[in-house]
C-alpha cells in the first residue's frame, strides 16, 4: 500500500493528468458546498422564504466547526505527508492520532458551550422575533451533532492527502445523494419542517466518518495506523499552526458572515437575510471549487519538498497556475450566462426577494477571477509547512480585508456596497499574494 501511494505522489503530471488528479477532491469540495444549497432549496420549498436566512444564521457556526476541522486536517496533512515522504511511517501514525483525539476532545468542549450559551449566541448570530423561530431547531439539532462536521471536515482532507481523491469523492456523492433524498423525505412527508433539514446534513456528513474508520480501523489500508495515545500538545500546536490558514479563511468566513447578514437586514430587512443565503450558496461552490483543486495539489508540493525534488516543485506550481486561470473564467462565464435560472431555484421571478439576489449574484461572481489564485497561494505555504505566511496571507484577505471592504463599500454605496466588497477584496487580496509569492520564490524554488 506504500508503494502505490509513493507512486501516486510521484507520478510525472501532465496539464491532463493533473486535472484528472484533482477533480476527484474538487467535486468532493463542491458537493459539500452542496449540503447547505439542498438545505436551503427544501426549506423554501416546504418552510418559507425567511426559513432560509435561519440556515444563514448558522454559519458562523458552521464555519467555527469546519474551520478548527480544516486547520487540524491540513495542519497534520502536511506534516503527515511530508513524512511519508521521508520514509517516516511511525512517526506520520501518531501525527495522525494525536490529530483525530485533539479533534474529538476539543468537539466535545465547544457542543456544551454552545449548547449551555444557545439563546446569547443565536442573538450575536443575527437572530430576530421573525426567524428565531425557524434558527432554533436547526441550531440544536446541528450543535448537537457539531463531532461530525468537525471530523468530516478533517478525516476528508486527510484521506485525499493519501492519495485516494477518488474514494473520498464517492464517500461524498454518498453522502449528499443520502442528505437530497433524506431533506425531501423529512420535510414532505414527515413534517418535520427546518429540524428535518438538519438531521438529513448531519446524516450526509456522516459518511466519510464511515469510511475513514473502515479504511483507518477496520481494513487497514493506510500506510500508518491509529493508535489510542497520549495527546502531545506540542505537536497540536506545530499542526494548528500550520493549519492556521486554512483555519483563519474559514473562521473568517464566519465573522464575515455574521457581518453581512447584519448589513442585509439593515438594508433590505429579513428578505435580504435570506437573498445574502442564497447568494453566498454560490460564493461557497466557487470557493470549494479552489479549496477541492488546493487541497489535491498541497501533498504533492509537501511530498516534493520531503525529498528534495525541484523540478517537480516548479512543473506543478506552473500547470496549476494554468488550470485556476482556465477554470476561473470558465465558472464565471457559467454563472453569468445562468445566474437567473439559478437563482429561479429558490425564488419566484419578479418578486422583490428575487430582484435583490440577482443583483448580488452579478456583482459576487466578478470575484471568481482572483478567488482561484489567492486560495491556491495561501495553500501552497502550508505545503511546506509555513504556517505564518500561510497565516497571514489568510488574516489579511479573508478578514482584515473583507470586513473594511464591507463596512466601507456599503456606508459608501449600501446594499450595491454590500454586494461589491468580496469582489474588491479578493483583488486587494491578490495583489498581497503574489508579493508574497515572488518574495519566496528562492526559498521553496516553485519557480
Amino acid at each position: 500500500m506504500e508503494n502505490e501511494d509513493k507512486a501516486i505522489l510521484n507520478k510525472d503530471f501532465s496539464l491532463i493528468s493533473l486535472m484528472g488528479f484533482v477533480f476527484p477532491s474538487i467535486f468532493t469540495f463542491v458537493f459539500i458546498a452542496i449540503y447547505q444549497m439542498v438545505d436551503g432549496y427544501f426549506i423554501e420549498k416546504y418552510v418559507g422564504e425567511v426559513a432560509i436566512g435561519a440556515v444563514n444564521l448558522y454559519m458562523p457556526i458552521l464555519y467555527l466547526l469546519v474551520a478548527l476541522g480544516v486547520m487540524l486536517g491540513t495542519g497534520s496533512n502536511a506534516i503527515i505527508v511530508k513524512k511519508v515522504g521521508e520514509g517516516k511511517k511511525e512517526e506520520a501514525g501518531k501525527t495522525f492520532s494525536n490529530t483525530i483525539q485533539f479533534s474529538i476532545i476539543l468537539t466535545i468542549i465547544i457542543t456544551a458551550i454552545c449548547l449551555i450559551f444557545a439563546n446569547p449566541i443565536m442573538k450575536i448570530c443575527g437572530a430576530t422575533e421573525g426567524n428565531i423561530e425557524y434558527l432554533k431547531p436547526y441550531y440544536y439539532t446541528l450543535t448537537s451533532f457539531s463531532l461530525a462536521i468537525m471530523l468530516q471536515s478533517a478525516l476528508g482532507i486527510l484521506i485525499i492527502g493519501e492519495g485516494k481523491s477518488v474514494q473520498a469523492a464517492i464517500v461524498i456523492i454518498i453522502g449528499g445523494v443520502l442528505n437530497c433524498v433524506l431533506d425531501y423525505i423529512f420535510m414532505k412527508h414527515f413534517n418535520m419542517g427546518i429540524r428535518g433539514a438538519a438531521i438529513a446534513t448531519i446524516i450526509g456528513y456522516t459518511s466519510t466518518i464511515v469510511y475513514a474508520f473502515y479504511y483507518y480501523i477496520i481494513a487497514k489500508k493506510s500506510t500508518y495506523r491509529f493508535k489510542f495515545q497520549k495527546i502531545n500538545f506540542k505537536e497540536i500546536g506545530a499542526i494548528s499552526f500550520n493549519g492556521s490558514s486554512d483555519m483563519i479563511s474559514n473562521l473568517a468566513g464566519g465573522v464575515t458572515s455574521l457581518v453581512m447578514n447584519h448589513l442585509a437586514f439593515r438594508y433590505y430587512g429579513e428578505i435580504g437575510v435570506s437573498s445574502l443565503s442564497v447568494v453566498l450558496y454560490f460564493q461557497f461552490i466557487i470557493q470549494a471549487i479552489f479549496m477541492g483543486f488546493t487541497s489535491a495539489v498541497e501533498p504533492l508540493f509537501s511530498y516534493y519538498y520531503g525529498n528534495g525534488n525541484i523540478e517537480k516543485r516548479k512543473k506543478i506550481f506552473k500547470i496549476s497556475n494554468i488550470w485556476i486561470l482556465i477554470i476561473s473564467v470558465l465558472v464565471t462565464a457559467l454563472m453569468y450566462i445562468f445566474r437567473e435560472n439559478i437563482v429561479e431555484i429558490f425564488f419566484e421571478k419578479g418578486t422583490e426577494i428575487y430582484n435583490i439576489t440577482i443583483l448580488g449574484l452579478k456583482i459576487f461572481i466578478i470575484a471568481t477571477i482572483f478567488v482561484g489564485y489567492n486560495t491556491f497561494f495561501s495553500g501552497l505555504f502550508t505545503a511546506f509547512s509555513n504556517g505564518l505566511i500561510s497565516g497571514i496571507l489568510s488574516f489579511i484577505r479573508s478578514l482584515i480585508i473583507l470586513v473594511i471592504c464591507l463596512y466601507l463599500l456599503s456606508y459608501l454605496f449600501n446594499g450595491i456596497g454590500l454586494w461589491s466588497a468580496w469582489p474588491v477584496a479578493e483583488v486587494l487580496s491578490c495583489i498581497v499574494s503574489v508579493i508574497y509569492i515572488v518574495k519566496y520564490k528562492n526559498k521553496y524554488k516553485y519557480l
